[in-house]
């Protein structure tokens, strides 16, 4: 289970190291070449070359040399005289992975308890500096499709989960994070400053939830919680989706309050899985 998960993560990066200039299915393509490319070094520790990969996974020479090259450049292979090897970042997605195992595993249960309770698209993300990553996503079959996808990452003022984490943080920390961050607008209702985020956040933390009103998609509206202490590094939060005419209906004092439960079931879970491993050392 563990391998599975790590590759899960592997593949993440890999996609997200590409040059993601030209059209998407170009994109997607080269992206899944780099996944097939990883997982055939990695049950090669010997390397393997130019020719030995092409010839395995029939792909062209020129394009793969490209893809190989790229791939080299950002550390997730290494040249080794003329054979490819697993390159140190893979090892460093693998730490991260490892590390956030066991938030998944507590989160996991509670988003999708969350989803069936609300008919909802529910997610679960971290918070890095000025970006949310995306961690996981519970999509339900009555609700909307939202643009997050696990492994993304997203600029925390323009959402819900974001917004959520930042409330959390010292106002020096705020303030050294967004010193020199341009805040860009993907709606007519995206924060557009520091000050303005200030602001908002003041809001968060008297509410002690947050709000996503077409901030970062038009039509898509989201309620979040914190869910802090989940590591001493570690902030994260959950959230709730919904297209605009469930916003207008929806009990949303309901949803909050269920929000909160899951946020204290994830962190009651964490405590649980900490203590495990204190006792499994000893």
């Amino acid at each position: 289970e563990k391998t599975l998960d790590l590759f899960t993560f592997i593949e993440i990066g890999a996609i997200f190291c590409l040059n993601q200039e030209g059209d998407y299915v170009t994109y997607v393509k080269s992206a899944n070449r780099a996944m097939e490319i990883l997982l055939l070094v990695n049950v090669n520790p010997q390397g393997l070359s130019l020719s030995e990969i092409c010839q395995q996974l029939d792909m062209p020479k020129s394009s793969t040399h490209e893809l190989l090259h790229a791939m080299e450049q950002q550390k997730f292979l290494q040249l080794d005289g003329k054979r490819y090897k697993i390159g140190i970042r893979i090892f460093e997605l693998g730490q991260t992975a490892s590390r956030n195992l066991d938030i998944l595993r507590a989160v996991r249960p509670h988003l999708k308890w969350l989803s069936s309770q609300s008919s909802m698209t529910t997610q679960f993300g971290i918070l890095e500096k000025t970006e949310v990553i995306y961690l996981s996503k519970i999509t339900s079959h009555e609700g909307i499709a939202v643009e997050s996808q696990v492994g993304a990452r997203m600029p925390a003022h323009a959402t819900a989960l974001g917004k959520a984490m930042l409330s959390l943080l010292p106002e020096e920390v705020l303030d050294t994070n967004y010193e020199t961050v341009v805040f860009e607008k993907f709606t007519a209702s995206t924060i557009e400053s520091a000050s303005e985020l200030r602001e908002r956040l003041k809001e968060v933390k008297a509410k002690k939830f947050a709000e996503d009103h077409e901030e970062f998609t038009k039509g898509v509206y989201c309620l979040s919680v914190p869910v802090p202490s989940l590591r001493e590094d570690t902030i994260g939060a959950i959230s709730i989706s919904m297209p605009k005419d469930t916003w207008k209906q929806v009990e949303r004092e309901k949803l909050i309050e269920k929000l909160h439960l899951a946020g204290t079931r994830i962190r009651e879970g964490m405590k649980e899985n900490n203590r495990q491993r204190s006792t499994s050392k000893k």
